[in-house]
């Protein structure tokens, strides 16, 4: 019998499965022939098509031939909902033996995610619905399937059984997790520094927009930090870019370290960075700013190495909200050149 369900998100549910050997059912649509067909009078295409379905009608060789031949799993289940039979590839899908899935509950395959979609259309014996799940086999190897679920009525239009079918989309899925993932690593990478993984110019300017309308909101201050390193044109003249490179990533390690998590260090360029401080004060400001000097200032090791900069500090306050972002940067920017000029 099929194993009890484990929940895996809204999406789906889990199950163990007898056998790690699924199969891929996805159907490939055949060749179209280069030749157009010759032109066929609309009566004899009426007449054909009766011909078809009385030849059709009661045949139940061609019934058993088309769903033991089929290229999806399918299968029948009675008004109470219960496999009556199924076909080699449905079961095989679930890793079941054909059998032992008569008189299964569709609700025990098909349980978990969307079962009041699935308990309604049991109940109500109209309409049709897909389902996706995923399933685990024994081995533990992970499988989803398309279950699709229909009615068939009598010719009078009374409810009847229940038609299913189940497709292997294991390789669909998996493709798209990988294109979303693809996709949040673009998007993280087009916002990240290269060389320091810190955030860039256009998450700081995106994360400070942000803050100071929340500021106008809630009368709330957000502060920013600009830095400029001291001696650093020096190491880099003297040691080389791979070394300034290697003192630049120790730097943003440091001062990711001395924030709070709802602060936000960027690299601007170049030997600047800056710090955003979201619900801040001058009083945090005064705080933070002997922790970033005492951060950078701490000597880097790089082989065999010790290369110490200093750190050149300008600030501003946004004072509720009441300044544009690039004005804010700008006001900071201004201080920490003033900083730099005076003598320490």
């Amino acid at each position: 019998m099929v194993g009890q369900v484990t929940r895996s998100g809204p999406a789906g549910a889990r199950q163990p499965l007898r056998t790690g050997n699924l199969r891929c059912v996805m159907g490939s649509s055949p060749g179209v022939s280069a030749v157009p067909p010759e032109p066929v009078p609309s009566e004899a295409r009426a007449a054909a098509a009766r011909a078809t379905m009385d030849a059709l009608s009661g045949s139940r060789d061609v019934f058993e031939t088309f769903f033991e031949s089929a290229r999806i799993g399918l299968a029948l289940a009675d008004l109470t909902g219960r496999y009556v039979r199924v076909n080699g590839i449905y079961a095989e899908l679930l890793g079941q033996a054909p059998e032992d899935l008569i008189g299964v509950p569709v609700a025990d395959v098909l349980g978990g995610g969307d079962l009041g979609a699935l308990d309604d259309l049991l109940g109500a014996r109209t309409g049709s619905a897909t389902f996706e799940r995923q399933y685990v086999s024994a081995a533990g190897e992970v499988s989803w399937l398309l279950h699709g679920l229909a009615t068939v009525s009598s010719p009078a239009g009374t409810p009847s059984w229940f038609a299913v079918s189940a497709q292997d989309i294991t390789e669909r899925r998996r493709a798209e997790q990988e294109l979303r993932d693809l996709t949040a690593a673009l998007t993280e990478r087009a916002v990240r520094d290269p060389l320091t993984g810190l955030a860039n110019r256009t998450l700081l300017e995106e994360r400070l927009r942000a803050a100071l309308a929340r500021d106008r909101r809630s009368g709330e201050s957000t502060g920013v930090l600009f830095l400029d390193l001291d001696g650093f044109k020096d190491v880099n003249d003297t040691h080389g870019h791979a070394v300034g490179d290697a003192v630049l990533r120790a730097v943003a390690s440091r001062l990711a370290g001395v924030v709070r998590p709802s602060d936000t260090v960027a690299r601007m360029g170049g030997d600047e960075f800056v710090v955003l401080v979201e619900n801040a004060s001058a009083e945090v400001l005064d705080a933070l700013e002997p922790r970033v000097q005492a951060a950078v200032g701490e000597p880097a090791v790089v082989g065999d190495l010790l290369l110490a900069v200093g750190v050149s500090i300008g600030r501003a306050l946004s004072q509720g909200g009441q300044v544009e972002a690039q004005r804010l940067l700008t006001q900071a920017d201004a201080q920490m050149y003033a900083a730099k000029r005076s003598p320490r």
